[in-house]
């Protein structure tokens, strides 16, 4: 097993996984593969994609970097494992990836988003990270 650079090639697969994962409760946001395409080719141009091989792509990581007037951070954009898979650790080493390579570009600090529903909310907490006390997110539906 191990974890490298996404390529064109693996966006079919990691599509599926973005459709399959974010269908089920507590998202219920079905992906349209042309989509999920889209979104992984902006990706491509503005962070990295990473993923975890055996035989297939079990899981897979998208950040990119922010610098800001207080220096650098990273942004943990997609966190997705196989839910057949999910369990084994497999969250924790794409995690573990992003957290050494930011170390290595002595970036200090990671944000990312969850629903406070979703298992995630819970796996990241275990993690090491705390719920941001100054931020919120707000949303508006447009008509």
């Amino acid at each position: 097993m191990r974890i490298r650079k996404a390529t064109k090639k693996d966006f079919s697969r990691i599509a599926e996984l973005m459709d399959r994962e974010y269908s089920k409760p507590p998202y219920d946001e079905p992906w349209k593969k042309k989509n999920a395409i889209k979104t992984l080719k902006y990706f491509e141009r503005v962070g990295e994609i990473f993923v975890l091989v055996d035989k297939k792509i079990l899981g897979f990581i998208i950040s990119r970097d922010e610098y800001y007037n207080e220096g650098g951070s990273a942004v943990i954009e997609e966190l997705i494992v196989d839910s057949n898979f999910q369990g084994r650790g497999f969250g924790r080493k794409l995690v573990e990836y992003v957290e050494n390579r930011c170390r290595k570009k002595k970036i200090k600090r990671i944000l990312l988003m969850t629903s406070n529903r979703a298992p995630a909310f819970h796996f990241y907490k275990k993690m090491g990270y705390v719920p941001s006390k100054r931020t919120a997110l707000f949303r508006k539906e447009l008509k």
